[in-house]
């Protein structure tokens, strides 16, 4: 099989060479979203840097937009699962700057309007295609992969003072780049590589990015990756059980032997993060303090500038309505993904929502922001539910490994 993660099939949404072109460009920013993000320097609070947002300006949301604007693209893409009730989330964010006391209104607005043209870029560039969204993912996991190489190597000879695993750029911290590696490791778990050559590499990757995740010591990464895997082998068309004791059996066995060091942190002070998150949102519980709006939660001697739980910190900037809007469409995401089990990609969404459910309420409290780390497990699972077909019958192979 050629391995061209820009090639397109026919069948695209509309015909004509301006229309291929800007997919191709389309895939090329959807590469660049992950892989960048990985490999360019990060801005102050570990966002991402200028050159970085440069260039996924140039090759995604500028190509996305003018796609946008050709007739039936806008109500084609309104039509897709979930984007109505996105849309208001994120349109109740930017409504919420009126109260919000942030200092960086431009940056909020721009932050809502890069997830949806994200979510259209997804849309538009793979075509819900899913020979080219498997093509996509594998492409940027081996890339993550390979970051995690020399990651690994370089952490050997430079460690944090923590001595976490870590990466580079936005994944400079360890709970970031735990689950960008995560991720990706789930999408070499999902699609059957019929190559042997391919098998053997996509094997090296998983083992790669797998050794990542653990000498992170990120402790919500690895109860979200067991739970992931967990999923992945339970939804198997072929001897389910079978790899779910496998699973067991490794996760137990590493649980074990990490025993020490999972129990020496602790509660890392999350009930007073909570207690501290509750009594902010009490404060405004409707409508919320806005988003981006700076706050301080004080927990033993630590004064923290978030939340540490997605849904805390939902609650506290966007109110109830936020919370209500974003639990509805995470809930559909998990939905949608157990309805369409049978299928790769609704196997892999399902995957990926049980891996960030775990994981952001610990750490990833961020939900509307700048391309990161939570993209890929918040984000990018609404963008693969576009892909989910009707299914009346089970098929006699749910392409799995």
């Amino acid at each position: 099989m050629k391995w061209n993660p820009l090639s397109h099939p026919a069948t695209d949404l509309a015909a004509g060479a301006s229309t291929d072109a800007i997919g191709v460009w389309l895939r090329i920013g959807l590469l660049w979203l992950v892989i960048g993000m990985a490999l360019m320097p990060a801005g102050p609070s570990l966002n991402p840097g200028k050159p970085y947002q440069y260039i996924v300006l140039l090759t995604l949301y500028v190509p996305a937009l003018f796609a946008l604007t050709r007739p039936g693209q806008a109500v084609a893409f309104w039509r897709q699962p979930l984007v109505p009730a996105v849309l208001a989330l994120l349109a109740w964010g930017c409504l919420s700057l009126l109260w919000s006391q942030t200092h960086r209104y431009g940056d909020e607005i721009a932050r809502n309007l890069s997830i949806a043209v994200f979510l259209y870029g997804w849309f538009r560039g793979t075509g819900n295609d899913e020979a080219v969204i498997e093509r996509l993912l594998t492409t940027c996991a081996f890339a993550l992969a390979a970051v995690a190489v020399v990651a690994i190597a370089w952490y050997q000879t430079h460690p944090n003072a923590d001595a976490r695993q870590a990466g580079f750029g936005v994944m400079s911290n360890a709970n970031l780049a735990a689950a960008a590696m995560g991720a990706a490791l789930l999408w070499l778990s999902v699609w059957r590589t019929p190559d042997r050559r391919m098998r053997v590499a996509k094997a090296a990757a998983w083992v790669v990015l797998a050794m990542f995740v653990l000498l992170t010591f990120t402790r919500s990464a690895w109860a979200a990756m067991f739970a992931a895997l967990l999923t992945l082998a339970l939804t198997r068309h072929r001897r389910p059980w079978r790899s779910g004791v496998i699973v067991i059996g490794v996760g137990v066995a590493c649980g074990l032997l990490y025993l020490p060091s999972l129990i020496q942190r602790g509660w890392s002070l999350r009930p007073a993060i909570m207690q501290g998150a509750w009594d902010l949102f009490r404060a405004h519980p409707v409508i919320g303090l806005g988003q981006g709006s700076e706050f301080t939660i004080r927990a033993g001697k630590e004064l923290l500038t978030h939340a540490h739980n997605l849904f805390s910190q939902l609650a506290v900037e966007l109110g109830l309505v936020g919370l209500v809007l974003w639990s509805g469409i995470w809930l559909a995401v998990a939905w949608r993904g157990w309805v369409h089990r049978q299928q790769p990609i609704g196997r892999l969404v399902l995957a990926t929502w049980v891996f960030a459910m775990i994981m952001v309420q610990f750490d990833l409290p961020h939900l509307l922001d700048s391309p990161r780390p939570g993209w890929l497990v918040l984000w990018l699972p609404i963008a693969l539910g576009f892909a989910l077909k009707r299914q009346d019958s089970p098929t006699g192979d749910d392409g799995s490994r």
